[in-house]
């Protein structure tokens, strides 16, 4: 997996410097520079001067470092082209599989083709059997397409079928449409089904930069399955970075599934930041359900930084339910910057679920900046789900920050209040101390609490270090009815 990685980095570095040189006509990396190579015979040179080359291949091929043997192989081995190309087909013929070869392959295949594409493409069919392999038909066909589209269209049927053909069409199709719009996707659409695709999805690709509504209605006559799906999301997103109203007209263009909630999502979250109504107005036309729901979480993230009040009113005036729910527990961390108003709309929120996650996001939240003052507030509160669940979240923000605090605390609860939050934090500090959380909770005066906080802080230890747990509970100064409780999950 080490010499993969290494093969797609070198790979990827060289295919883009070459693809870059290609497009920009600039002149080309001095590591692939091809000057030495002009028009004519291949350059030989008598074997017995090959020594110095040899020798370099040789070295950099027992080097430790992947990296540095890339960086040497690759060197040493385009100095061997430089001078003899058949010694340098010979040499690579002669390697092991790895990723000396497959860099190797590239570097020769890549000069090659220059000089005699007919070669190199019956080279290739030969030697590259790898998808990472294949990647060297992409240099190929950019290259052939530039000089002459058609002549690179002929040269289509010297190219197998697999992922070599499908990066020749696309190299060719890309490229022919920069250069001649209206031909190359003539050409593209008049290809069988299994060339179709690859080669007009590359097309409508370079299209969509200028004409995305026009990729979206070639797509929708020309493309099905994937390479469709693929290209309308594309279009579409095109479109929403300067029009998402436009763009919330053609969502439904897509296929239910991811793609169509990436897209959902984008368009939500652009609308959202110019017009929130418009946002809101588009989720409602999404079908109920997991799209929508994300669609107006990330509309409320925007809402509650540049209008919260508004985005609080509306979410508490939403159906019951769990779209509701969901909406109310990420607003409500996002508005515990002001926790005052944050808890006097969470208690306005009439349905009881979303209360509760309202109450527990706006604690929790608040808890992470001033645990004492958040738990200090959930503990006043009516006894209910809500507000143990509360308690509990920002105790436990409490103990992470000043353990003997948290637990002196809880120590002073009445005990309609002491037992939940006695055995909410007793595994967390039995992580860290199990015996001073045991001895802790023996001291607790609510009974229920003493024996809820003993059970959960001897559990965790349990499952820390069993042989200690049970050496302690042997000792400790328990009723036998509680001690036999505790060891029952022991048992076998």
């Amino acid at each position: 997996m080490k010499r993969r990685g290494l093969f797609v980095l070198i790979i990827t570095v060289v295919i883009v410097a070459v693809a870059a040189r290609l497009m920009r006509s600039s002149p080309p990396p001095a590591a692939l520079s091809r000057t030495v190579y002009p028009v004519g015979p291949i350059p030989r040179v008598p074997a017995s001067d090959l020594s110095a080359e040899r020798a370099a291949l040789t070295a950099a091929s027992q080097l430790a470092d992947p990296r540095a043997r890339a960086r040497a192989f690759g060197q040493a081995f385009q100095a061997l082209l430089e001078v003899d190309f058949e010694a340098a087909l010979i040499a690579l013929r002669a390697l092991p599989r790895g990723a000396d070869y497959d860099t190797a392959l590239f570097l020769l295949l890549e000069v090659l083709h220059r000089r005699d594409p007919d070669r190199a493409l019956a080279l290739a069919r030969e030697l590259v059997k790898t998808r990472e392999q294949a990647a060297i038909y992409n240099v190929f066909f950019d290259s052939f397409t530039r000089e002459n589209p058609a002549t690179a269209v002929s040269r289509l049927l010297l190219v197998p079928t697999g992922p070599a053909r499908e990066n020749a069409l696309r190299a060719l199709a890309g490229v022919w449409l920069r250069a001649d719009t209206a031909a190359a996707l003539a050409w593209a659409q008049r290809l069988p089904l299994v060339d179709r695709a690859p080669a007009l999805e590359s097309a409508l690709h370079e299209l969509m930069h200028t004409d995305p509504l026009l990729v979206i209605e070639l797509a929708r006559t020309s493309l099905t399955g994937p390479a469709l799906e693929r290209t309308l999301f594309l279009s579409i997103q095109k479109i929403t970075l300067t029009d998402p109203a436009a763009a919330a007209g053609l969502v439904t263009l897509l296929p239910p599934g991811d793609t169509h909630t990436r897209c959902a999502l984008e368009i939500a979250r652009a609308l959202g930041e110019k017009n929130p109504a418009a946002a809101l107005d588009f989720i409602a036309q999404l079908p109920a359900g997991s799209t929508a729901t994300l669609a107006l979480t990330s509309v409320l993230t925007i809402w509650a930084t540049t209008q919260p009040a508004a985005a609080a009113q509306y979410v508490a005036a939403l159906p019951p339910g769990s779209t509701q729910d969901a909406a109310v527990a990420h607003l409500a961390p996002l508005l515990a910057r002001e926790p005052a108003h944050a808890f006097a709309w969470a208690q306005s929120i009439p349905a009881v679920t979303a209360r509760a996650a309202a109450l527990v996001g706006i604690t929790s939240t608040w808890a992470q900046t001033d645990p004492a003052a958040a738990t200090r507030w959930a503990s006043l509160q009516p006894v209910d789900t809500a507000a143990t669940s509360a308690l509990a979240g920002a105790l436990s923000y409490w103990v992470l920050a000043d353990a003997p605090a948290a637990r002196d605390f809880v120590a002073l609860l009445p005990a309609a209040t002491q037992t939940a939050a006695a055995a909410s934090i007793a595994p967390q500090l039995a992580q860290r101390d199990p015996a001073t959380t045991l001895a802790w909770a023996q001291t607790l005066a609510a009974p229920a609490a003493r024996e809820a906080a003993i059970t959960a802080a001897y559990s965790r230890w349990l499952d820390n270090a069993p042989a200690a747990a049970r050496t302690w509970l042997v000792a400790a100064n328990l009723p036998s009815e509680f001690k036999n409780r505790l060891l029952l999950p022991a048992s076998p």
